[in-house]
């Protein structure tokens, strides 16, 4: 089957002829409209970042890492909680073992001034028969998995539920009430 290319040509001409200008134009830019959303949702959603995820291996105890594909998010606050998400969910790879136990989040994650502020669910200082690891291990893990893939940061300061791990609760209390106690 051939195609006749002037019958085509002169079939489109006709059509333009016969059609009035103004649906020409507004289905001309749907159509546009229509190519340029599927276009750019499809770059969005296909964008990914490589990033190298640390976990301990059951053999040796000592450090490996896993390369993931994250989501490409515009904000680095995000990219970042993506990175974080990845860790606190555990390895694909089973030579690994998790670093934090099962139900531990991420609360909240700030960068200011070029420090990274993360605060974790009271999850990750529990122990668990699968994690073989003390809490500041587990945050050594977290810094250097942080670290490796950001290195723009200065200080990487990891809390849980606000409080500094290992460091006795701050407690508020008003300096007029101490000088009556005492």
């Amino acid at each position: 089957m051939s195609i006749d290319w002037k019958d085509l040509t002169s079939a489109i001409e006709a059509f333009y002829h016969r059609t009035p200008k103004m649906i020409l134009l507004s289905g001309s830019l749907f159509i546009l409209s229509f190519l340029i959303a599927f276009f750019s949702f499809s770059i969005a959603r296909f964008s990914r970042e490589k990033h190298l995820v640390f976990f301990l291996e059951y053999q040796k105890g000592t450090l490996g890492g896993e390369i993931r594909s994250i989501p490409w998010k515009s904000s680095l606050e995000d990219r970042v909680l993506g990175l974080v998400e990845e860790l606190l969910w555990g390895p694909m790879d089973p030579r690994f073992q998790r670093v934090f136990p099962l139900g531990s989040k991420v609360q909240s994650l700030l960068i200011r001034s070029g420090n990274l502020y993360v605060d974790l669910s009271p999850d990750v200082l529990f122990a668990s028969e699968d994690i073989r690891v003390g809490w500041d291990e587990r945050f050594r893990i977290l810094r250097k998995t942080l670290s490796f893939n950001y290195p723009r940061f200065k200080q990487i300061f990891l809390t849980v539920n606000g409080q500094l791990p290992g460091n006795p609760p701050f407690l508020a209390q008003n300096p007029e009430k101490q000088k009556k106690i005492r």
